[in-house]
Formats: C-alpha cells, sequence, structure tokens
C-alpha cells in the first residue's frame, strides 16, 4: 500500500507539472532573455561576488553565454551602484530590538559593444522584515544571511524581468 500511494503522488505530480508546462506556466525564475545580448560581459561587481554567480545562473540558464573579455562582448551589463543596510523597525518597552528590516538595492544598465544604452540606467530594490526574539541569537544571523540571499536574488530576477521586457 505504501508503494503505491508513493507511485500515485509521483504520477500525479508529472501530470501537474505537465500541465502547467502546456498551459505556458514557467517556473520562478525562468526568464526568456533575447540572443541579441550574447555573449554579454558582466561589469561592476568583483569576480567572486555572490550577485556576479547569481546573474551567472540566471543568464546562462536563458542561454545566454557569458565571457570575461569585455572586447568579445555584444552588451554589457553594468552594475553602477550596490547597497544594503539594516534598520530597526519596532522596539519593545525595554528599548530592545524586536523587528529589522533588511534592504538591497543597486542600479544597472544594459549597454552594447559599443558603450551606446540598450537600457537606460534603472533601479531595483527589495526589502525584507524579520524578527529578533530574544533566544536563538545565533540563528538570528543565519537568518539575516538567508534573508539577504533571497532578496539578492529577487533583485536578479527584477534585473532579467526588465530585459526580457525591454526586447520584447
Amino acid at each position: 500500500m505504501h508503494k503505491k500511494s508513493r507511485l500515485f503522488i509521483a504520477v500525479l505530480v508529472v501530470s501537474l507539472l505537465t500541465l502547467l508546462q502546456g498551459c505556458g506556466f514557467q517556473l520562478r525564475g525562468a526568464a526568456e532573455l533575447p540572443p541579441s545580448i550574447s555573449p554579454l560581459y558582466l561589469q561592476g561587481m568583483g569576480e567572486h561576488d555572490p550577485l556576479r554567480r547569481d546573474l551567472r545562473q540566471v543568464f546562462e540558464g536563458a542561454n545566454i553565454q557569458l565571457t570575461s573579455d569585455q572586447s568579445k562582448a555584444s552588451s554589457t551589463l553594468h552594475i553602477t551602484k550596490q547597497e544594503q543596510d539594516r534598520r530597526v523597525l519596532s522596539v519593545d518597552s525595554r528599548g530592545k530590538v524586536v523587528e529589522y528590516e533588511i534592504h538591497q538595492a543597486l542600479e544597472f544598465e544594459l549597454l552594447d559593444a559599443d558603450g551606446v544604452s540598450l537600457m537606460e540606467r534603472q533601479s531595483v530594490g527589495s526589502q525584507r522584515a524579520y524578527e529578533n526574539p530574544e533566544t536563538g541569537i545565533l540563528g538570528k544571523d543565519q537568518e539575516e544571511k538567508l534573508l539577504r540571499r533571497d532578496l539578492r536574488l529577487d533583485l536578479v530576477r527584477r534585473i532579467a524581468y526588465r530585459i526580457q521586457e525591454q526586447f520584447r
């Protein structure tokens, strides 16, 4: 009986995914980017910047070739500014911070091989609030790191979406 229920669930999941694919649904993060921007050069971030890694994943997932040589690029995604901060949202009666808000933002522009703007400079930003309980202090650091990662991925998705919409 246990094996049958697993098989049933597996068949149900595959069927639902097939139905969703047939109706045009795309998994979150899937982008249809114009092949004309390939090969793409990423500028404005360090080689080991997590933002670079996440952008690389999204662009490669959309079949956009990346190059480390700007002279071979058809276009350049230039990250012109990055910001992140944390602010107190609320405190309790003893003055202890109960809730924080973290914020990340960046500005970017897309240029062609000659440095001419394909997309004017734009800003994207995202924020999340989280609680700061008196217990579990070690877990709070990890939670903030995970939230910052989620914010960064949200910014990357927004950049990809804006590029997709610009070239529709």
